[in-house]
């Protein structure tokens, strides 16, 4: 889905999670996360209007992988972040939450993170 540098644009994305037959505690993660890193893209890239925000959203049997990429500059993910600080969530949700995930530069800024739904499944015998 390609989104233009609006805060309209961050509702849009989170609805797309909404038909994505996964457990509700799953989508109710990918929604959050979603909502937080198209929400970095519109505050923090630094985007024209003709600059989109990519989101894409993959299913894979138990697996949810999401990547939000735009063209601004980056950031350096290991910048320290204190408790008091009113931004810089994104990522603490993302360690959180995620199963894995991670920032690339393939394509401008680009963070990319998977939620197994099998993570909270009892292990078996």
């Amino acid at each position: 889905m390609v989104l233009a540098p609006r805060t309209a644009s961050v509702a849009v994305a989170r609805h797309a999670v909404d038909d994505l037959p996964v457990p509700d505690d799953v989508a109710d993660d990918v929604r959050l996360l979603v909502s937080e890193l198209v929400t970095n893209s519109v505050r923090h890239a630094g985007l024209a209007e003709n600059e989109p925000i990519q989101v894409v959203i993959d299913l894979r049997e138990d697996l949810v992988r999401v990547e939000v990429c735009d063209a601004g500059p980056g950031f350096d993910p290991r910048r320290p972040q204190g408790r008091d600080n009113a931004s810089g969530w994104g990522l603490r949700f993302l360690a959180h939450l995620a199963s894995r995930w991670g920032v690339t530069d393939k394509r401008g800024t680009c963070v990319w993170f998977e939620i197994s739904s099998a993570d909270d499944e009892p292990a078996s015998d």
